[in-house]
């Protein structure tokens, strides 16, 4: 017996990360910012600051993706560009206090949301979902080098 296509693997994901995805950006507009740029400043390091080059890839983004982002961020006074010392090719991304801030709120609104998850659905079955997460991925991540061989 065949399964409906709304019961595949990757339909339950793509499902559940649009509604989370919907869920989050709805919190974020209450804080006059998106989901992209909360997922944005969670990685840029608060002290050191971090380069776009090195945010990018935990996006899953090219860096050359992220101006629009950069530019929202940098006009809502959240950080600020300064020029890379020794090479003039890079620029370091630095939060400012408002930065840091809408940081933690980002953190929280995270924070929350898997205190309430691990609340309803329990210790052991959100690590079993860990772990069925994690095998999924490496399996893809498999696949997809076998599939570019």
């Amino acid at each position: 017996m065949s399964k409906k296509h709304t019961e595949t693997i990757d339909s339950k994901l793509k499902t559940a990360w649009q509604v989370v995805s919907r869920m989050y950006n709805a919190e974020a507009v209450l804080h006059d910012a998106t989901l992209a740029m909360g997922h944005f400043l969670l990685n840029v390091d608060s002290h050191e600051g971090s380069y776009a080059s090195d945010i990018a890839p935990a996006l899953g983004m090219e860096s050359t993706s992220l101006s629009r982002i950069i530019q929202s961020l940098e006009e809502k006074k959240l950080l600020q560009r300064i020029p890379d010392t020794k090479d003039g090719r890079k620029i370091k991304i630095m939060l400012t206090k408002k930065g840091i801030a809408q940081k933690e709120v980002a953190k929280n609104t995270i924070r929350n949301f898997n205190h309430i998850v691990e609340l309803k659905i329990g210790k052991e079955k959100l690590c079993d979902f860990f772990k069925t997460i994690d095998g999924i991925i490496e399996l893809a991540e498999e696949r997809n080098k076998l599939i570019k061989q």
